[in-house]
């Protein structure tokens, strides 16, 4: 279960297209960042995705990925033309007749083989006419579904949905929220339906399982982003795409609050559709040509800090690549110290957390402006110290909450969370 949204430079404050995106897997379905360099490739060269072997593409792009961990493909990611991308897990009625490119795969082919908004669409058409969509997209489970994806570049987005061997995709106006269900009517501007006697097909109505879509509750998060949006158009920036991604709704919120995910900022609850968590979060910002990638490389958006990333420049280290089960020296392990702990007592600890992370973030921010223009040395060394500081301020807060005892009042939430732990091997 995801959400992404994106607001182009009609809608923001200050012309950047920004595509920002939660993504939404099994509690203790690890997150890694991966920066993958510019490749050339020979001529018949074979790539090994998830569950295919396909032609490799003659070049392939420089990218940040934020993937899981057992995945070839990503949950998000922008690369070094500026395309950004968030997928979405969409329920139809096709068939899965045997494997295929699955929604994460999707992902990163985008990423590595498109320079453009439309590219990103050739290339999920043609990904889909060779190879089709099937095999199982969860860690633990055996579960098949297909892609929706929202792509941004450096003046635009497209929504590009998909059902089987057939996809719609419709350009961004202004601002777009997607969730996990299809969203494109008969409003599409390109389709594997085109060529058909008119009026257009209604992509939703021709290919939505509404059924299994309702357990996932995405219509209610988009809505939620597409309101959040709204209310900022114009007066878009980074932080505003932060605290949507961060939005647990109006009022009082507490984690355990209803038993379908109808909250931007998921949270895992011990209901049959709550089982999924925001398992990392990233926004991709492209201002003047230039892109920036502010990602947490953690689990729960509302108690991390947005870091900066470069495609030119390395990723700040984060530890070795995380496994199922607590990894030493990981940082999406060692920060769920932080982040199981204040799920334990979300309401009285989260403010202060948030108090201290936003004022660290704002600075962040605001010189990150300024370094998008500067040096690949100036963007390196602006990376390693807001990566810096940001591990001081996360260790700082882990140290606060292991001098509390972690005692968790409801019987169900806490079991759940001791089952989890337990099978991570996390002792907290």
């Amino acid at each position: 279960m995801c959400d992404s949204f994106a607001a182009l430079g009609n809608a923001t404050a200050d012309g950047s297209v920004l595509l920002a995106k939660n993504a939404d897997c099994e509690i203790n379905e690890a997150h890694h960042l991966l920066r993958v360099p510019r490749r050339a490739h020979l001529p018949g060269a074979g790539l090994r995705t998830t569950h295919l072997v396909i032609p490799q593409a003659p070049l392939t792009h420089a990218t940040i990925l934020s993937k899981s961990f057992w995945t070839w493909g990503a949950e998000i990611g922008f690369n070094e033309h500026g395309v950004a991308v968030g997928n979405e897990a969409v329920f139809t009625n096709q068939a899965s007749t045997g494997d295929g490119i699955i929604v994460i795969d999707m992902l990163r082919l985008i990423l590595e083989r498109a320079a453009s908004c439309d590219e990103a669409v050739d290339v999920v058409a043609a990904a889909l006419e060779a190879h089709g969509q099937g095999g199982n997209c969860e860690l633990r489970g055996n579960s098949h579904f297909d892609g929706g994806f929202l792509v941004s570049d450096r003046s635009g987005a497209v929504e590009i949905q998909t059902a089987g061997r057939h996809w719609a995709a419709r350009r961004v106006r202004d601002i777009s929220a997607i969730s996990n269900v299809h969203s494109i009517r008969a409003d599409w501007d390109r389709s594997s339906l085109a060529g058909q006697p008119a009026p257009k097909t209604d992509f939703r109505a021709a290919f939505t399982d509404e059924k299994k879509s309702w357990c996932a509750a995405p219509d209610d998060r988009q809505a939620m982003a597409q309101r959040f949006l709204e209310a900022h158009k114009g007066r878009i920036t980074v932080r505003t795409m932060a605290d949507a991604l961060r939005f647990t709704g109006d009022g009082d919120y507490d984690p355990m609050d209803g038993d379908r995910p109808t909250r931007l900022c998921m949270h895992a609850a011990p209901y049959d559709y709550r089982l999924w968590q925001a398992t990392g979060s990233m926004i991709s910002q492209s201002k003047n040509g230039r892109s920036i990638g502010w990602v947490t490389g953690t689990s729960g958006p509302d108690v991390s800090i947005f870091k900066p990333v470069f495609c030119d420049t390395l990723i700040p280290h984060d530890g070795p690549a995380p496994l199922e089960t607590d990894t030493p020296g990981a940082l999406w392990w060692w920060h769920e110290r932080l982040h199981r702990r204040a799920m334990a007592d979300y309401q009285a600890v989260k403010p202060d957390i948030r108090a201290e992370f936003d004022a660290l973030e704002e600075q962040f921010f605001v010189e990150g402006d300024t370094v998008l223009s500067g040096t690949i040395a100036e963007r390196q060394a602006f990376a390693d110290e807001c990566w810096r500081r940001a591990t001081d301020a996360t260790a700082r807060w882990i140290d606060r909450l292991e001098s509390r005892p972690v005692a968790i009042r409801d019987p169900a939430y806490a079991a759940m969370w001791q089952r989890f732990n337990d099978a991570a091997a996390l002792t907290l």
